[in-house]
């Protein structure tokens, strides 16, 4: 009995010192979604820390950020991000693992399609 009491006692310490262990960082599906954009947001001057790596904390990543509780994506900052001389159209099912996406900065790009704010603002809508 006097073992199993210090046991307890052991790994209480150990939970108060190092803390309880947790999920670090963002969710692996938007950890992986983030990635898949990656290859249409191309300029070799951004991004760099976007890799992948699995359990990498792509909430610490450049233009990401998340919801301090939930650990989700909550907004993303892409403007200038996208090297190329011509326009390119963007997947916009891409965007569909961000299910608490708030804002999400595009301006920029070179991206066509985007002629009506309405076609993107259903988009939103039904996120």
């Amino acid at each position: 009995m006097e073992a199993k009491s210090l046991w307890v006692l052991l790994a209480t310490l150990l939970f108060i010192i190092q803390g309880w262990p947790q999920n670090e960082g963002c969710l692996e599906q938007e950890r992986i979604a983030l990635f898949q954009l990656k290859s249409f947001f191309n300029h070799p001057a951004y991004l760099k820390d976007w890799v992948d790596v699995k359990g990498s904390n792509c909430c610490q990543w450049e233009g990401v950020k998340c919801n301090i509780t939930s650990k989700r994506v909550i907004e993303l900052f892409l403007d200038f991000t996208r090297q190329s001389n011509s326009y390119g159209y963007l997947n916009v099912s891409l965007f569909l693992p961000f299910e608490e996406l708030k804002s999400l900065y595009l301006s920029n790009n070179k991206i066509a399609g985007f002629v009506d704010n309405r076609g993107w603002l259903l988009f939103i809508s039904l996120m």
